[in-house]
């Protein structure tokens, strides 16, 4: 099942995108860019805030292990892997579709010219 979704949802990005900065005034392709990037931030944020608690609530690390977390997800037990990697996963995705609304705001703005 989520194989189908991000198949649908790559074929309407490869459709989608092109058509709506195609034909969309850049008015709509700039707001829709901002929107985009205003989804990833307000759910990608929260994610990758949680990720990294949950990911010290499991090892308790010390120093800096933050600022290079991937590191740490060797020392994960197989019980506490799938939760913090799950907010992990959210996290870039949602940092994806915030860069993907970057893009397309980009392009708005430049068609808007």
């Amino acid at each position: 099942m989520v194989e189908l979704l991000v198949v649908l949802a790559l074929f309407m990005g490869l459709i989608g995108a092109p058509a709506l900065m195609a034909w969309a005034p850049w008015e709509i392709t700039f707001g829709v860019g901002l929107m985009l990037v205003v989804l990833g931030m307000l759910l990608g944020v929260p994610a990758g805030a949680y990720y990294h608690y949950k990911l010290w609530q499991a090892l308790k690390p010390s120093g800096l292990w933050w600022l290079h977390p991937t590191a740490l997800h060797g020392n994960l037990s197989k019980t506490d892997r799938p939760p913090v990697m799950r907010w992990m996963k959210i996290g870039g995705a949602m940092f994806g579709i915030a860069i993907l609304g970057c893009i397309i705001a980009a392009v708005g703005a430049v068609r808007a010219r």
